[in-house]
């Protein structure tokens, strides 16, 4: 179902066209550049729509006029004071828990200001890569931090999130009053432009290779347009729009002699304060309990590791076969006379092998039928009726009990999941079941458990829902044995999995 955003009058514009998107806002100050992006933020925050907006000149607390968001940074507006030390925190709390961050980088200098950015950018860039949902990160003056011609590590990971970040549902919006200064690699891929006025001759060349028009037309349509309005440019789509005026307050407003009431602004939630307070001082000394968590963690990686070695063993082991050669005692020397080397004396037949213990030429050239056996080779040969072989049983087993080391929140949720596939179950709705807080399922998500394709996680319009996955999960994990045991082996590994992890506790 279409979610529009209400920017413009003249343009119909969906919030799923956003998604993953980067977006390119220019024009000279005073043309309605920041105006617009900001009518874009409100559109975002009136959604839910999970962001940061990278603010140098402390121009977008005003936004807390009519939203809930937390500003962060330094010096006079922010709510809490932070530093590159505890920047990945912070960006951790903001795309894991929803909540929108304005970092206002106006009281930093320049390198405090790069280092910042970079442990918080990359902090988002790594946790979108194992979360997977939309987020978007707006940049202020943008030519500041991906110059054209200019090659730093900051520009680099920005150009990442700009260029390649759809793939992990992360979306940029890129502010700038020099188009010509910003990098032309990340003007050329921007999917969304809004075009405001421009009058440098090098800006406008710009234009006039991001525009479908003849420069100079492009050169006279550009430099008449009024404050506020601007070119929209989506693939083929171009059009003319204004944009409407801000909704809360504009702190980048031009100046002028009619006096400006300050807004009553809205606060976080006091828990979201907490948590951030707990983040900026995650840098405190490791205590005892600290050292045993990480030594704990050091054995778990090991036992992954060696996990890991089993199952490649495990696999050079399955090439050579399920076939089983029993030799319950000495054989004589096979001296096979003529008449033995018949085919009908042979145990193949038709080409398939005789039953088990029978059709076994003997030394004197007969054929034993019936006996108990001895002297013969018996060859066993497992098909897919058969019982589930050893090596798959190991691997179940190493799988309940890797699981049955996570969380107890973690095992229940899996528990209920396999047993009630392939519905979708909201958060409420799997703490009712389970007994298990809502909120410790909101906050520890099973990320070992979505990483391995147990779970699937869905963002609703009630929020999220959980749903198991086990056919899937064993149909990729347990692939290397079908040949052996076949389709039904993977039904029958499925029900077996399905009764294990039902029953941890």
């Amino acid at each position: 179902m279409a979610t529009p955003l209400d920017i413009s009058r003249d343009l119909t514009l969906d919030l799923e066209e956003i998604i993953g998107q980067c977006v390119a806002i220019l024009g000279i100050r005073g043309s309605g550049k920041s105006n617009t992006a900001g009518v874009i933020f409100e559109e975002l925050l009136r959604h839910r729509y999970p962001m940061s907006i990278v603010d140098i000149e402390g121009e977008y607390f005003g936004l807390k006029e009519k939203y809930e968001l937390l500003v962060v940074g330094t010096g006079d507006g922010v709510e809490i004071e932070i530093d590159a030390d505890c920047a990945g925190e912070i960006a951790q709390v903001s795309i894991e828990q929803n909540v929108p961050v304005v970092l206002d980088l106006s009281g930093f200098l320049s390198d405090e200001r790069t280092e910042l950015l970079k442990a918080y950018l990359s902090s988002l860039w790594n946790l979108a890569g194992t979360l997977r949902r939309p987020y978007i990160i707006g940049i202020e003056e943008a030519h500041e931090f991906i110059p054209q011609g200019v090659k730093t590590e900051l520009k680099e990971l920005i150009a990442r999130i700009a260029l390649r970040g759809r793939k992990r549902g992360l979306g940029a919006i890129i502010v700038s009053q020099r188009s010509a200064k910003v990098d032309k690699d990340v003007l050329s891929q921007a999917g969304m432009l809004f075009l405001h006025r421009v009058v440098h001759e090098v800006d406008m060349r710009v234009y006039g290779e991001l525009l479908p028009w003849r420069k100079s037309e492009a050169k006279e349509i550009v430099g008449a347009l009024d404050t506020g309005d601007c070119i929209y440019v989506n693939g083929d789509r171009v059009l003319p729009i204004y944009v409407r005026e801000r909704e809360t307050y504009h702190a980048g407003f031009t100046p002028s002699l009619e006096s400006v009431k300050s807004p009553e602004l809205k606060k976080v939630s006091e828990s979201i304060i907490e948590a951030i307070e707990r983040a900026r001082n995650g840098k405190r000394r490791k205590t005892v309990e600290d050292g045993l968590r990480e030594r704990v963690a050091g054995l778990e990686e090991m036992l992954v590791a060696k996990d890991e070695r089993i199952a490649e063993l495990e696999e050079v082991a399955r090439t050579l076969g399920y076939i089983k050669l029993e030799f319950p005692s000495p054989i004589a020397p096979l001296l096979l006379s003529a008449d033995a080397m018949r085919p009908e004396a042979l145990p193949y037949r038709s080409g398939r092998p005789a039953a088990v213990g029978r059709g076994v030429p003997t030394v004197d050239g007969e054929q034993e039928v019936g006996g108990d056996g001895a002297d013969t080779i018996d060859v066993e040969e497992e098909s897919p009726g058969d019982e589930i072989p050893a090596a798959v049983l190991r691997h179940i087993d190493r799988l309940v009990a890797r699981i049955g080391r996570s969380e107890v929140t973690h095992r229940k949720l899996i528990g209920f999941l396999v047993a009630h596939a392939p519905g979708a179950y909201s958060v409420g709705q799997i703490a009712a079941w389970t007994g298990c807080a809502s909120e410790m399922i909101e906050k520890d998500p099973p990320k070992e458990l979505l990483d391995a394709g147990l779970v699937c996680r869905e963002r609703r319009s009630d929020g999220v829902h959980y749903r198991g996955a086990l056919r899937s999960f064993v149909n990729r994990e347990f692939a290397v044995y079908q040949p052996d045991i076949g389709e039904n082996g993977l039904h029958r590994v499925t029900g077996l999995l399905r009764t294990r992890l039902g029953s941890i506790e």
